[in-house]
C-alpha cells in the first residue's frame, strides 16, 4: 500500500514539471513488487532511477535489481558488506572488486 502510495504521488508531481526543461533522478528503495515503477522510469521528466538496497544483504537485493528493469544500482550498504577494518590492503581492494562486479 506504501508503494502504490510513493508512486501515485510519483507520477502525480512528475505530471507537474515542464515537459522538457524539468528532469528528475529519483532514488527509491527496491520495490516489493517486480518493475513497479515502470512508468515512473518511462516518464518523459526521468533521467534514470537508481535503487537503493532497502536493508537487503547484497544477493537479495542483486537478485531484487535484476528483476526489475532500467533501474541501477545505488547500494552503498550493499556495497561495503563484508569489508573489515582489519583487512589487509589486498583483501579488502578483492572484496570490493567482488562486491562491485557481483552488483554490476
Amino acid at each position: 500500500r506504501a508503494e502504490t502510495m510513493l508512486k501515485a504521488a510519483l507520477l502525480e508531481n512528475l505530471n507537474k514539471l515542464h515537459p522538457t526543461d524539468e528532469k528528475v533522478l529519483l532514488k527509491l528503495t527496491l520495490p516489493t513488487i517486480d518493475n513497479f515503477y515502470k512508468e515512473c522510469i518511462d516518464h518523459p521528466n526521468v533521467l534514470r532511477v537508481v535503487a537503493l538496497s532497502g536493508g537487503y544483504d547484497r544477493k537479495t537485493a542483486n537478485s531484487i535489481l535484476a528483476r526489475n528493469e532500467n533501474v541501477v544500482a545505488s547500494f552503498s550498504r550493499a556495497l561495503t558488506e563484508g569489508l573489515a577494518v582489519d583487512d589487509t590492503s589486498d583483501e579488502f581492494d578483492q572484496k570490493l572488486d567482488d562486491s562491485i562486479e557481483s552488483i554490476y
